[in-house]
């Protein structure tokens, strides 16, 4: 091999060495770099969770764990109904959620059966704080999103258990055209029948605050 064979072996060696130094410090990719966040958010306040928020009273009226009654003309049915509220969500407006779930404190008894419901969010772009006329069902003027997610299998007992997916009704708030950062979302857990139960979880006041996880991009 003579002078110039060696020195163009050289030349392509220093190449082929800084071509591959280049691609594993800038790795190529045909999309566009995505940028995956994972959050959660915590219920903060007493009024921020619904416990129980309607149980039967008599043929003439309902009432909340406090025993304030509602009139039967504010209610879908007799029900046991819960809800959660989050303050500063922090997903940006139109944001692309790849997943979200709520985490709560099961206190049911064993073997129990329930949750059976539906899970809504209040389809306003700030959800307001839960009281005695603004409740987890539609009283005083909740209004469900159109998606909705089935809850309907025996979960653990004194334990944190975890939801499906809320993905769908996550993406519809932050879609809303009034969504901002920042803002408070509501989720509704609406039980499917008389006696159907969703009422079995922990509340802030004792120190089991409900969370919900959102993954988005």
């Amino acid at each position: 091999m003579n002078k110039k064979e060696k020195i163009a072996i050289l030349i392509i060696g220093i190449i082929l060495i800084g071509a591959v130094s280049y691609i594993i410090i800038n790795p190529a990719s045909d999309d566009k770099k995505i940028n995956i966040n994972l959050e959660m958010f915590e219920v903060s306040h007493k009024n921020d969770d619904a416990r129980t928020f309607t149980v039967e009273l008599n043929e003439q009226g309902y009432q909340n764990e406090d025993g304030d009654e509602w009139n039967t003309y504010n209610q879908i049915n007799p029900t046991y109904s819960f809800g959660i509220r989050l303050i500063n969500v922090t997903i940006p407006k139109n944001a692309t959620i790849l997943d979200c779930y709520a985490e709560l404190y099961s206190i049911g008894t064993p073997g129990h059966s329930h949750p059976n419901c539906k899970i809504y969010f209040d389809k306003v772009a700030d959800a307001k704080r839960f009281n005695k006329t603004l409740g987890a069902l539609n009283i005083s003027g909740r209004i469900y999103t159109e998606n909705y997610t089935i809850w309907n299998e025996t979960v653990g007992y004194q334990e944190w258990v975890k939801t499906p997916s809320l993905k769908m009704q996550m993406q519809e708030i932050v879609n809303q055209k009034n969504w901002t950062k920042g803002n408070s979302v509501a989720v509704l857990f609406v039980t499917q029948k008389l006696r159907g139960y969703i009422s079995t979880f922990q509340n802030y006041e004792l120190g089991y605050a409900s969370r919900l996880y959102v993954k988005w991009e």
